[in-house]
């Protein structure tokens, strides 16, 4: 696949690249597969947000067709990526698999974010070149099987996973000298480098993560799988180290290891068929967030987080309606970027929330979902409990989806689409005193399948356009409360494939 051209905002150039190959076995007790792919990414000139760090508001919206920052930015991101699969029924109810996959990731740019100085929009100018190789390489293996024990049912599972993780950066900044405004930009020569971190033509490893743990869970079937109990266990050992960018050498004040067993636990109970009602809880370890390429500390990692999540809920399926409705609460570490421009983290961020969907057809051509999610987020335990109760940053309250389908007669596989959006307000800093408005979107679109043989091959023509009412919006802002970013004005895109 090759997409290339200018996006719906001025001076924004795109290009992307994918290609991807499966090659699959399948014989009476072993089958295997492999994937292989590539994909490249480049972008010139377009929006990398607003840095508000700097100020105590946040800003009126420009248009949201202009570009406030440098044509010469750009970026370049190359991926390679491939997976092996293999597993062999050893009896009719025991089977051994393994995995091995592997990516290689290069991003290489010069990134000009905007400054915020005041609320007139002027800015500061500002240069950052990054060059960043990630690396990893995950394995896993294992045995599951089924038996009965008298009326009880089982499926079990014995496995074993690890994971690598390497992380290469260097940097190049200027100092923030020119200006321009986020209302009316004007372009600024590239401003030279002043610092500098890392050999940036050969970029030296700043994090090195390891990943590896044992799984023994348990499925048991009671009442004929009318109700079903998961009981699982997993050991995890995470080990994060972090190394100098100039020398290589590591930085043991901020070697991480932990290792703990974590359960799982499941319940689903089926009165009937149609309808599920389920709990569980899950717990995972590994290692923390790489700080992103515009902190002080890029490419290091934040640590090891160690995250929970539980939920009730039920689903409800007749074919042409049906529904669900969840409530949960998420336990994970919250991050931060202080006062130095570090990033690390600070505390947890725990969400609890309700979520809701609904799908039928009302009419025959008539299809319609909805979904919602009620979400309260809120940071615990953080510095000196500086701002525990306070909501998370970047978390909207409220979320809402509806979507409509309509197959229009008598025109044989002609079918408009319909979908609205909608975010609630959301908070964009650790004091909750920086506040972005919530904000409804629509689209619309039209899909054509042709069908071109007997054989059912279909060529398929679609048009859509997103943000009919070009509505104005900051669609969300980075976890650290430094990068805020504008929504997409409305764009019109048009496409064709072809299944065979």
């Amino acid at each position: 696949m090759h997409r290339e051209g200018e996006g719906a905002i001025d001076n924004d150039k795109r290009r992307t690249t994918l290609a991807s190959l499966g090659l699959d076995y399948r014989g009476d007790r072993f089958r295997s597969s492999l994937d292989f792919g590539y994909q490249k990414k480049t972008f010139h000139g377009g929006t990398m947000g607003v840095n508000i760090s700097g100020v105590d508001f946040v800003p009126a919206l420009p248009d949201n067709s202009k570009n406030y920052s440098q044509k010469w930015g750009y970026s370049d991101i190359e991926s390679e990526f491939g997976m092996a699969k293999a597993e062999y029924d050893l009896t009719d109810s025991w089977t051994v698999y393994s995995a091995l996959g592997g990516q290689h990731s290069h991003e290489i740019g010069t990134y000009s974010a905007p400054k915020l100085l005041n609320k007139n929009g002027d800015a500061t100018v500002g240069r950052l070149d990054t060059n960043r190789i990630i690396d990893a390489i995950s394995g896993m293996g294992g045995v599951r099987g089924d038996f009965n024990t008298g009326a009880i049912s089982h499926k079990v599972n014995l496995g074993y996973a690890a994971q690598v993780h390497t992380d290469a950066t260097a940097w190049r900044m200027s100092a923030r000298n020119p200006t321009t405004n986020i209302y009316d930009n004007h372009d600024v020569a590239m401003p030279d480098n002043a610092y500098f971190g890392g050999n940036y033509h050969d970029p030296l490893v700043t994090s090195r993560s390891r990943t590896q743990g044992w799984l023994l869970s348990d499925t048991l079937g009671f009442f004929n799988d009318k109700v079903l109990f998961t009981a699982a266990a997993r050991h995890q050992k995470v080990v994060v180290r972090n190394y100098s960018n100039a020398t290589g050498l590591e930085d043991t004040s901020s070697r991480y290891t932990q290792s703990r067993w974590m359960p799982t636990f499941g319940l689903v109970y089926k009165p009937w068929e149609q309808l599920s009602l389920y709990a569980n809880h899950t717990e995972a370890l590994q290692p923390g967030s790489v700080a992103p390429t515009t902190a002080a500390n890029a490419g290091q990692s934040t640590g090891i987080a160690h995250s929970k999540q539980d939920e009730v809920g039920v689903k409800i399926d007749y074919g042409t309606i049906g529904g669900s409705l969840a409530l949960f609460e998420i336990k994970k570490p919250n991050a931060i970027s202080d006062t130095a421009g570090n990033y690390g983290l600070d505390g947890e961020q725990r969400n609890r929330g309700v979520e809701m969907n609904v799908f039928g057809e009302p009419m025959l051509g008539l299809r319609l979902n909805a979904s919602t999610v009620w979400l309260d987020a809120k940071q615990t335990k953080t510095a000196e409990g500086a701002t525990d109760g306070k909501d998370a940053i970047g978390v909207a309250n409220f979320y809402a989806v509806l979507g409509a389908e309509y197959d229009i007669k008598p025109v044989e596989g002609l079918t408009a689409t319909a979908r609205v959006n909608h975010s609630g307000s959301q908070y964009a800093d650790a004091a909750n005193t920086k506040k972005l408005d919530s904000y409804t979107t629509l689209d619309l679109g039209l899909r054509y399948r042709m069908r071109l043989n007997a054989d059912q091959n279909e060529m398929i023509w679609r048009v859509g356009v997103t943000n009919v009412t070009n509505e104005k919006y900051w669609s969300g802002i980075d976890d650290t409360g430094t990068y805020l970013f504008e929504g997409d004005p409305r764009t019109v895109r048009v496409s064709m494939s072809y299944d065979f």
